[in-house]
């Protein structure tokens, strides 16, 4: 049990028994349990973080730039990148400001498989949601928006940073 963080409960005091981090993390183990996509065979872990942060910039993104979003080395992220190419799912093109350099950029395929390979089951997500009042859903969002924010500005020596694969 993590006692790092404390909540206080109705009366001010401390949860006697459990911590922020530890309600997060059962939470969020029950959250992932019910509401998960099916895990898609044909893509790793990797290449379909690749491939939303590709998807996030419609105008395409230089390897670099998704390297260092990522937290990867450029060279996982070209062999990535560089596979999932020959796949059909991203393509290099010219950037529009500038014709030297390139942008990686989501093909038709790749788009279609982004929007079908979600984290969370879309439709239960969505009816888990509905179930909460606007102002408690809305409360729910910005401090998870929060949180990632926060835990996006972590150190990059911070345990569990750093490049994946």
């Amino acid at each position: 049990m993590n006692r790092s963080l404390t909540e206080p409960v109705g009366s001010g005091r401390a949860h006697p028994r459990r911590s922020a981090a530890d309600r997060f993390e059962s939470a969020y183990r029950r959250c992932w349990a019910a509401l998960r996509s099916p895990t898609d065979p044909d893509l790793t872990w990797n290449e379909r973080e690749l491939l939303r942060c590709v998807g996030d910039e419609p105008d395409g993104i230089a390897l670099t730039g998704v390297s260092t979003r990522l937290g990867w080395p450029k060279s996982t992220t070209s062999v990535l990148a560089k596979d999932l190419e020959g796949r059909g799912l991203l393509a290099r093109r010219r950037r529009v400001d500038d014709e030297r350099r390139l942008a990686i950029t989501l093909t038709a395929t790749g788009a279609a498989r982004v929007e079908a390979d979600r984290l969370l089951e879309s439709r239960r997500l969505v009816a888990a949601l509905r179930v909460l009042s606007p102002i408690v859903r809305e409360e729910l969002l910005a401090g998870l928006e929060q949180l990632a924010g926060s835990a996006e500005r972590l150190p990059a020596d911070h345990p569990g940073s750093g490049p994946v694969g």
